[in-house]
């Protein structure tokens, strides 16, 4: 048996679907004769810790730097992300071996060819159970938990408008695994998440935050999502002059931040940046009003948010 290490990865700023992608995926690689270790780039958020907690799983590890972490190097695996700014620093030092992910392509570059599966589908964890089916791999019912609850945080129980059928089919499959009540698990999950008391601007800005790239445009995404506006609103004032200081200190040319209701399907979108009014005007036809613009519809960060975006920018 081979002595270099073998590590699974989601991206900085983890959610619940990058952390629980971590360790599924690295428990099928275990399961497959290759021994590997999930960790992650920061602290799992309310719903996650939740999540970890129901099915009786420790946090994983953190990794800041690989350089630090193995000096010796190692077999690295990535999943829910693919783009440079999201990847745990210092990666370049591991030997890259993969990519599991369901976003859009980035600028990630490896030396070597390394096996890659991205598909358009809500969540990682979506295509993760397709992995352990495609192998003949039973599926733990603790995995199945996790699995099935990345796909209800990433698809907002399947309100976004990134699910698709398939996440709603494997869902249900391994809720039968688990055998956990969907519809119950998804309420507890969300209340877990949405409980922002107590915390401050900076950790929840950073609960569930992405950099970005368009051409020479640099900018970063946040979200929050919550069953209570009244909870959104206040925040609101808050993480408005938080987002200033956040633009300063990266060198970003915009910051947005999603305050997703997701019982009313809608997010109220805070904005920083010159003329970030006729971005949002370009991007949603939407005349923001005090830095804030209203976007009825509007859930998916990947889906709506950063395609809109992308399109303002290149006007």
């Amino acid at each position: 048996m081979s002595d270099v290490k073998t590590y699974v990865a989601g991206h900085k700023s983890p959610d619940t679907d990058s952390i629980c992608s971590a360790i599924s995926f690295a428990n099928l690689l275990t399961q497959m004769g290759t021994p590997a270790t999930p960790v992650c780039a920061g602290e799992a958020n309310k719903e996650t810790t939740y999540v970890l907690n129901h099915f009786g799983f420790e946090h994983p590890q953190i990794v800041k730097n690989w350089e630090e972490f193995a000096p010796e190097g190692g077999n690295l695996y990535l999943t829910d992300h693919n783009e440079s700014k999201q990847i745990i620093d210092g990666y370049k030092s591991m030997n890259m071996c993969g990519v599991v992910d369901h976003h859009r392509i980035g600028d990630f570059e490896t030396d070597g060819p390394v096996f890659m599966r991205l598909e358009p589908v809500g969540c990682s964890n979506t295509i993760i159970t397709k992995l352990y089916m495609e192998n003949n791999q039973e599926i733990p019912k603790d995995i199945a938990g996790l699995m099935l609850s990345a796909i209800i945080s990433d698809t907002v129980l399947f309100r976004s408008p990134t699910c698709t059928p398939v996440d709603e089919q494997i869902a249900r499959e391994l809720a039968q695994i688990a055998g956990i009540d969907v519809e119950e698990h998804a309420k507890a999950m969300f209340r877990a998440g949405s409980d922002l008391s107590g915390k401050t601007p900076n950790e929840i800005f950073y609960m569930d935050y992405k950099k970005f790239n368009a051409d020479t445009i640099d900018f970063g995404v946040g979200q929050i999502t919550s069953m209570d506006q009244g909870e959104l609103d206040d925040i609101k004032a808050s993480i408005l002059e938080y987002m200033d200081s956040v633009k300063e200190e990266q060198g970003l040319d915009y910051v947005f931040f999603m305050l997703t209701n997701i019982l009313d399907e809608t997010t109220h979108l805070l904005i920083c940046g010159p003329e970030a009014e006729g971005v949002i005007e370009r991007g949603f036809g939407v005349t923001p009003e005090d830095k804030v613009a209203i976007l009825p519809g509007v859930m998916s960060r990947k889906k709506q948010m950063i395609p809109n975006l992308l399109n303002a920018f290149q006007q």
